[in-house]
C-alpha cells in the first residue's frame, strides 16, 4: 500500500518484514517535501511495526538505477545565497532524524537493512549507511562529491564510516572524490553482500527467510556498536551548516553545476519512464517481492 507519494509498504506477515519502497518523485535527492514526508510518516512506521510484530525493515528504491543522488543541492544554495540559516537547519536536521530513526531501529526490537540498487552520492550513500546490513546490487556506484565545492557530507558518513572503518579510512574515502562501485565498498567492510542486478530484493528476502540474518539480529555487540548516537549525528551536523555559510562564490557555482546534473537525470529518467512504463516498473518490484514470499 502507499503511504503517501514518496512511500510504499508491503508486510510479510510470516516472515515478520516491512518492506519499504522508496520513489522520490520528482527530484531524484533529498528535496525537503520528501523529508517532510517521511517525518510525518515515521508515527505509522512505528505503529505498524508493533502492530505486526515485525522483525525486519528493508528500505529498497523504487527509481531505476538510483537509490539517492544526495542533498537537495540548489535548495542549499538558495539558503546560503539568502542568509536563510533557519531553512537550511531545518533540512539538516530532518535527515538526522532520517539517518538516526533508521540506524536505531527505531528505538525498537527490529533490525533495519537496506537493498542499495542504484547510485548513492553524497546523502544517498549517508542514508544507506544508516542501516544495520546492507546489500548493493553489482552496477550501484557509491561517492562522496561533497568536496568539490569545498565542504564535506554531514548527515552521518563520518560516523558511520568511522564505525566501519576507522577515522583515518574515512576520511580518506570522504575526502577522495572517487566514486566506488559496490565490490569496492563491500571489499572495504563497508557494506555486507554484493548481488546480481535486478536481484536486490530477492536476495535479501531469501537471506531473511533461510534465518542467514539471525546471527546479525541476535548479536548484542553488533548492536550495540553499529548505533550512532543523535548528539553525535547533531554534532557533525552543525559543524556542516556552519561550514556551508563560508562557502565561496566559486563552490557555490560548482554545487549549481552538479544541481543541473541532478535536474538532467530527472528529466532523462522521466523522458524514458511515461507513467505506464512507471507503473509496470512498480509491478514488477511487486512481482519480485511476492514471488519471494
Amino acid at each position: 500500500m502507499f503511504i503517501n507519494n514518496n512511500l510504499k509498504v508491503k508486510i510479510d506477515n510470516e516472515y515478520k518484514i516491512l518492506w519499504v519502497g522508496i520513489d522520490l518523485q520528482d527530484k531524484l535527492c533529498y528535496s525537503i517535501s520528501f523529508l517532510e514526508n517521511l517525518t510525518h510518516v515515521k508515527e505509522l512506521i512505528v505503529y505498524l511495526i508493533k502492530k505486526e510484530d515485525i522483525r525486519y525493515v528493508v528500505a529498497y528504491s523504487l527509481n531505476k538505477g538510483v537509490w539517492n543522488l544526495g542533498g537537495d543541492l540548489e535548495f542549499f544554495v538558495n539558503c546560503i545565497k539568502n542568509k536563510n540559516r533557519k531553512s537550511l537547519e531545518d533540512y539538516a536536521y530532518k535527515c538526522i532524524e532520517l539517518v538516526y530513526n533508521y540506524n536505531s531501529n527505531y528505538e525498537m526490537d527490529v533490525f533495519s537493512t537496506c537493498v542499495v540498487q542504484g547510485n548513492a552520492f553524497g546523502g544517498g550513500f549517508e542514508s544507506a549507511l544508516s542501516g544495520n546490513y546492507i546489500i548493493a546490487e553489482e552496477s550501484a556506484k557509491f561517492s562522496f562529491p561533497e568536496v568539490i565545492f569545498g565542504t564535506f557530507p554531514g548527515m552521518g558518513a563520518y560516523s558511520f564510516l568511522t564505525k566501519k572503518v576507522g577515522f583515518n579510512k574515512a576520511n580518506e574515502i570522504i575526502n577522495s572524490n572517487k566514486t566506488y562501485t559496490a565490490k569496492d565498498i563491500f571489499d572495504l567492510g563497508i557494506i555486507n553482500k554484493v548481488c546480481d542486478d535486478g536481484m536486490g530484493i530477492a536476495t535479501m528476502s531469501t537471506l531473511i527467510k533461510n534465518g542467514d540474518m539471525e546471527p546479525y539480529i541476535s548479536n548484542p555487540f553488533l548492536n550495540i556498536c553499529n548505533k550512532v548516537s543523535k548528539k553525535e549525528l547533531l554534532d557533525v551536523v552543525n559543524v556542516w551548516i556552519a561550514k556551508a555559510f563560508t562557502l565561496s562564490e566559486d563552490n557555490l557555482s560548482r554545487m549549481l553545476k552538479l544541481a543541473n546534473f541532478q535536474k538532467r537525470k530527472i528529466e532523462i529518467t522521466k523522458a524514458v519512464e511515461p507513467s505506464i512504463e512507471e507503473e509496470m516498473k512498480i509491478a514488477e518490484v511487486n512481482s519480485l517481492i511476492n514471488s519471494s514470499f
